[in-house]
């Protein structure tokens, strides 16, 4: 193993705020060690960077991304540029006006709840009747698709007509336009570690949909400019395949280091914006046939199979629960099987759901930043209870642990906009959305670490270096704070002199 220094680090501690004299860290393989201690047999070989005063804390996870999904639509159109339906399909038609290829076009992250208009099929039909075009909402639950695309991915049913596609069926297609070339695939996959790298992000728990998501992250892990640690997931239709190949939740899946088994992922209800979370009070009038109370998305029967099986054998679930009786649902089946893991987004626990999230040890997985897309639409919907809404210090005090993520694409993978939302509880300049619910910086960026608060000898080395103490920030300043250097499994994977 080769030793690298660290020299003039600040140790941060996220669980007092302080912030210890300059001294130096010693990096030896995967771990950190004090700087008059080395692993046995290392090679010092002097490689060292000066950090200058620098504050060093833990490295960031994103405990939620998609994240072949969100690499490609890092590549494709921003639909969420688009203030209405009408300017989207303007800008849709002048790429495709440039384009000499007949390659379809997809824009995602669209935000229709905040439009004027109405996007519909037909509108992309407008734009071209033999290319295919898909328009995926940002909360990646409702796509818009011209006939060409519908047929091209095999999806012609007469019920899809309109071009509209809801849930499942919009899921369906995000997996069939998901399948692009490899190799081309996996330079998108390292561009977005680099981005997320470049963050301070140290690890992610991958919950893209599809099979071999083991054997593709071992191809990828195996390459020289792999940089991130990677949590693997597994869905019901591919569970199968986890338990054949021995996956178990946070056990390693390569010698490196860099991969994990992770989660069962399920989902039970929709989406706030797309008016599918399955709550006890209705929307009104959703539209397009919708349940006025969302709905679920699977039986209570096949979620407490699934989850059992996976607990058999050493899968923790991650449920996606975001409406209160989804969660509801959701626990009743932890309750009844013994099973283990997260709900996932839990955005409007019930007070007493709350208690059973704590007594029966499961962590909430959350996406603070959701809230700024989710307030307008529960403003609206139910302008009396909106304190019921993302309850982060409720879930902590009352003993839930947090991880945050951000669901990217669904919300763009940035630990310091997740911080600071959680912080501020709006962006800033806006007022606080119920700022009894606030969490302090120590709590937010204990919630970005994996729930690690301090750097310890003989832990991993997955680390951030500072330009500014995040505890002496404004709230306000969190979202900009700026990383000079990542390291994650004892590698280098940012650093803001050789990107200069």
């Amino acid at each position: 193993m080769v030793i690298m220094r660290l020299r003039n680090a600040r140790m941060v501690d996220l669980v007092t705020g302080t912030a210890g004299r300059p001294h130096d860290i010693v990096v030896s393989g995967p771990r950190i060690y004090r700087s008059d201690v080395a692993a046995t047999g290392a090679d010092d070989d002097g490689s060292e960077i000066d950090l200058q005063g620098r504050w060093v804390m833990p490295g960031l996870w994103d405990a939620h991304v998609h994240f072949d999904l969100w690499a490609m639509a890092c590549r494709w159109p921003d639909a969420g540029r688009a203030d209405s339906a009408a300017e989207l399909c303007a800008r849709l038609g002048g790429i495709t006006e440039q384009r000499t290829d007949d390659e379809p076009i997809i824009a995602m992250g669209a935000q229709p709840w905040t439009w004027p208009d109405t996007l519909a099929g037909a509108m992309l039909d407008a734009i071209s009747a033999t290319r295919p075009i898909v328009v995926v909402a940002a909360n990646l639950h409702t796509a818009w698709t011209n006939g060409a695309a519908r047929r091209h991915w095999g999806m012609d049913r007469e019920d899809l007509a309109d071009g509209v596609l809801h849930e499942k069926d919009a899921f369906r297609l995000e997996d069939r336009f998901s399948v692009v070339d490899e190799t081309m695939l996996d330079e998108w996959v390292a561009r977005a570690q680099e981005l997320a790298a470049s963050r301070g992000i140290v690890g992610v728990t991958d919950m893209q949909h599809g099979p071999g998501r083991i054997r593709t992250w071992r191809r990828r892990a195996a390459r020289p400019d792999q940089l991130l640690r990677v949590v693997i997931a597994c869905w019901g239709d591919n569970l199968d395949e986890a338990i054949a190949s021995g996956m178990r939740t946070d056990h390693p899946l390569d010698e490196a280091g860099w991969l994990r088994g992770g989660p069962l992922k399920i989902i039970s209800d929709g989406s706030f914006t797309a008016q599918t979370a399955w709550c006890s009070r209705p929307y009104g009038d959703p539209g397009d046939g919708l349940d006025p109370h969302g709905a679920p998305s699977i039986t209570r029967e096949k979620l407490a199979t699934l989850m059992g099986r996976a607990e058999l054998h050493g899968l923790q679930t991650a449920v996606h629960a975001i409406g209160d009786r989804a969660i509801t649902m959701a626990l009743d089946c932890f309750t009844e099987t013994g099973a283990t893991g997260s709900i996932e987004h839990a955005a409007v626990p019930s007070p007493s759901d709350i208690s059973r999230m704590a007594e029966l040890g499961l962590r909430a997985s959350v996406q603070p930043v959701h809230m700024l897309a989710d307030r307008g639409l529960v403003e609206e919907r139910w302008p009396a209870e909106t304190d019921r809404f993302f309850p982060l210090r409720s879930m902590l005090e009352a003993g839930v642990p947090l991880s945050f993520g951000t669901d990217a694409p669904v919300a763009p993978v940035d630990p310091w906009l997740t911080i600071q939302t959680a912080v501020l509880r709006a962006l800033p300049g806006q007022e606080a959305w119920h700022s009894r619910e606030a969490l302090s910086i120590a709590q937010a960026l204990r919630a970005s670490t994996g729930r690690i608060g301090a750097l310890v000898p003989g832990g991993y080395a997955d680390l951030i270096a500072l330009d500014e103490n995040p505890f002496a920030t404004e709230p306000d300043r969190l979202g900009r704070t700026e990383v000079f250097l990542t390291m994650a499994n004892g590698r280098i994977t940012w650093w803001a002199d050789a990107a200069d």
